[in-house]
């Protein structure tokens, strides 16, 4: 599958101005102290606001609520994703097969790419929702005054880590960086043992085990968030110089996680061993396939373990303003929460959905606290420090 998935051909193609802004990053664009979310008295498109839409069945809260009982999708939206067709048409298919009067006009392309658009389209975009995988993306809309806020039962439902505390995005699965890996190639490492992997991320840029059979996607937001949280952690001049160490272990680099994942799973000469990346690309492999030897492991307390999000950020203009804010809430309701962990592998965001998959429950992990709110404009220093390191572009 291709990295920017093209438009389903049977789907009526959304009209978008494509004024590319020619930004490094997605969120370069961002500009902190903007007008951020419409609320305070604001009137939102024509429908009024989305805060201000009543569920058309229960809220949602953080103990779990089924499709059942929340309010029938019915009307059209229109959903700009950053994030490609392979990991979210499947929630949005069951969506429309759930109910036959709802349509969903999707459009893929690269996070870089949405967020330029919804800046040149401004007031005029068609897009009702912006879903990206990027919590630098969504801040960036955020910071240009183009998002309005969410219901406060969709707000109340995700932990406030995981989303905007002004309620203009809210995370609707989770992710956790790892170490991915071929459980069938030890012989062609310096390892006893997988078990004696490092459980600090200094060591899979220092380690001399490492070079040659390792690999990143150092072009995707979450690995740019991953180095702004190093950056938080470890102060820039750290980071700076395990950027330049890594780099030295003549690491493969790729532009797609599941291009990124199959090359270790397939296992062949020319293919790294060993991976930075996202936890759930090989979680899917495996769902597909439990013969699979792609296997995971996780870093302790650092930045090579980091939990973040995909999210959803609703535009200033939305005609139906209950249908936005309904749909919003299957999401996070119970039903799409397991979806979205039983084929694609990724964690549920709410409290009352238990994980269950073939990775350990990220209770269970050492991730870090960070607000991912803070990914905005430092996303922009770490795509530089990158680009000045060598890392990029791929």
């Amino acid at each position: 599958m291709a990295a920017n998935a093209p438009v389903d051909s049977e789907r009526p193609r959304i009209q978008k101005r494509r004024q590319f802004l020619g930004l490094a990053g997605a969120a370069v664009v961002g500009t902190a102290g903007l007008a951020g979310c419409l609320g305070n008295g604001a009137t939102g498109g024509a429908g009024g606001l989305v805060a201000d839409a009543e569920p058309l069945g229960s809220p949602v809260d953080p103990s779990g609520v089924s499709w059942s009982e929340l309010g029938d999708l019915e009307g059209e939206i229109v959903v700009y994703s950053g994030r490609t067709s392979d990991q979210i048409d499947l929630i949005f298919d069951e969506l429309e097969n759930e109910y036959p009067d709802l349509e969903i006009n999707r459009d893929y392309d690269s996070n870089d790419a949405q967020v330029n658009s919804l800046i040149q389209e401004g007031d005029a975009t068609p897009a009702d929702v912006f879903y990206s995988q990027d919590p630098g993306a969504l801040n960036a809309v955020v910071d240009e005054g183009l998002t309005q806020a969410l219901p406060s039962d969709i707000v109340d439902t995700v932990q406030s880590s995981w989303r905007s505390p002004d309620g203009c995005w809210t995370g609707v699965s989770g992710r956790v960086r790892a170490v991915l890996y071929n459980e069938d190639r030890l012989d062609e490492t310096s390892f006893d043992s997988w078990d004696n992997l490092p459980t600090d991320i200094q060591s899979y840029a220092t380690d001399d085990r490492f070079e040659g059979i390792i690999s990143t996607r150092p072009n995707s937001g979450t690995f740019r968030g991953f180095i702004q949280a190093m950056v938080e952690f470890e102060g820039e001049d750290a980071t700076r110089q395990w950027v330049r160490d890594f780099m030295g272990q003549d690491p493969q680099r790729f532009s797609g996680g599941s291009d990124q994942a199959a090359a270790i799973e397939r296992g062949g000469d020319a293919d790294p061993i060993v991976a930075l990346g996202n936890s759930y690309y090989a979680a899917r492999l495996v769902n597909e396939d439990p013969d699979s030897p792609i296997r995971v492991a996780f870093t302790e307390g650092d930045a090579g373990s980091l939990f973040s999000v995909a999210g959803v950020a609703v535009t200033n203009q939305v005609d139906d303003p209950e249908l936005v804010a309904e749909f919003v809430r299957h999401l996070i309701a119970v039903e799409g929460q397991e979806f979205m962990m039983d084929d694609n592998g990724e964690f549920p965001v709410v409290e009352g959905v238990e994980y269950v998959g073939d990775l350990p429950d990220p209770a269970d992990l050492d991730s870090p606290d960070f607000d991912l709110s803070q990914f905005d404009t430092g996303l922009q220093e770490a795509n530089q420090l990158l680009e000045d390191e060598g890392m990029l572009p791929v």
